[in-house]
């Protein structure tokens, strides 16, 4: 069963049906026979994007990037926010591995 037969599992749930695939064949393939893989790829996927949120507002409010910045500078605000952004999905994508 490829990606497509699954459906859309988001950004998160289609990394981790490949990290299942690669490193826990196991759990992959009983939750494909069981029925559970797509719902359990759609939650993680809410999950880790809900935690990556949360992350890169806690990392915006002590870089001290804010309203403020936004308003003065657009182009420097978009830069550090997918900065940012990028930090807080490593750091989810860690929590969830370890």
């Amino acid at each position: 069963m490829n990606k497509t037969e699954i459906g859309w599992v988001g950004r998160y749930g289609g990394k981790l049906l490949a990290m299942l695939k690669e490193h826990d064949p196991d759990r992959y393939t009983s939750m494909l026979f069981e029925g559970t893989l797509r719902d359990f790829l759609l939650t993680e996927n809410e999950r880790i994007s809900s935690r990556i949120w949360e992350l890169t507002q806690e990392l915006a409010e002590q870089k001290g990037v804010n309203e403020d910045l936004k308003r003065r500078d657009q182009l420097r605000w978009v830069q550090e926010i997918n900065s940012l952004r990028n930090m807080a999905e490593e750091m989810a994508l860690s929590e969830y591995v370890d």
